[in-house]
C-alpha cells in the first residue's frame, strides 16, 4: 500500500513509467458487505456497499497489439503481454486480473488494440474488501471508455467476474464486481444474484 491514491499522482507516475501522458485516470472502489456472505455464488441475495478506498488505473490505448501493465504496489517493473496470446493459465500473479479483463472482453467480441496501464491503490490486499474486483473494474472502465466500447455496467461486471473465474481461476460470485460497478455513493446495493436485478 502506498497511502491514499490520487488521480494526479498516478497520472504523474504513468508518465514517468511510460514516457508519455495517460489519456485519463479511472477509479473503482472496494466494497464491504452488510448481509449475504457466501450467498452470491449460490444465487442468493446480497447487500454490499462501495468504500471510499479503491484502485486507480491511469491508461492510454495504443495500436500495438500489446498490453503493458505496471503497479506501484508490486514494484516489479512493467509486465508486457501479447494480446493475441492471452488465454487462461498464461499469466501469473497480479497481472492476471487486468489481462483476464482484456481476454474476457475479447471473448465477448469487444476487441482492444493494445494499451498501457499504471495501477495504484489504497485498498489492502487480502482483507476481504474486493481489491481484485476493484483492479479488474478500474481497468475495464478505462479500456472500454478509451476504446469507445459501449459496454453496459451489468455486462461489464459479468465480464470482470468471468476474468476472475476463468482466466485467473478464482471461483467467485458476481457480488464483488456488481458492488464495484453498480454501487452509488451513500447507498447499499440490494442484488439478486440469481436474476441479476439490483436496487440502490
Amino acid at each position: 500500500m502506498t497511502g491514499p491514491a490520487g488521480a494526479d499522482q498516478v497520472a504523474e507516475w504513468f508518465q514517468a513509467e511510460f514516457g508519455g501522458p495517460a489519456a485519463g485516470v479511472w477509479r473503482a472502489p472496494g466494497r464491504a458487505n452488510l448481509i449475504g456472505e457466501h450467498t452470491d455464488y449460490n444465487d442468493g441475495f446480497v447487500f454490499p456497499f462501495a468504500l471510499d478506498r479503491g484502485t486507480l488505473a491511469a491508461a492510454t490505448v495504443a495500436g500495438t497489439g500489446v498490453l503493458e501493465l505496471t503497479s506501484r504496489q508490486e514494484g516489479s517493473g512493467t509486465v508486457t503481454l501479447d494480446l493475441a496470446g492471452l488465454a487462461p493459465g498464461t499469466v501469473d500473479g497480479w497481472a492476471a486480473y487486468p489481462a483476464g479483463v482484456v481476454w474476457a472482453l475479447g471473448e465477448a467480441g469487444y476487441q482492444l488494440p493494445g494499451a498501457r496501464v499504471a495501477i495504484d491503490s489504497d485498498l489492502p490486499q487480502g482483507a476481504g474488501l474486493s481489491s481484485s474486483a476493484a483492479l479488474e473494474c478500474a481497468v475495464a472502465l478505462a479500456l472500454t471508455q478509451l476504446s469507445g466500447l459501449p459496454v453496459p455496467r451489468p455486462e461489464l461486471a459479468a465480464l470482470a467476474r468471468r476474468a476472475e473465474n476463468e482466466f485467473v481461476g478464482v471461483p467467485t460470485g458476481i457480488m464483488d464486481q456488481s458492488a464495484v460497478l453498480l454501487g452509488q455513493a451513500g447507498h447499499a446495493l440490494l442484488l439478486d444474484c440469481c436474476s441479476g436485478e439490483s436496487d440502490n
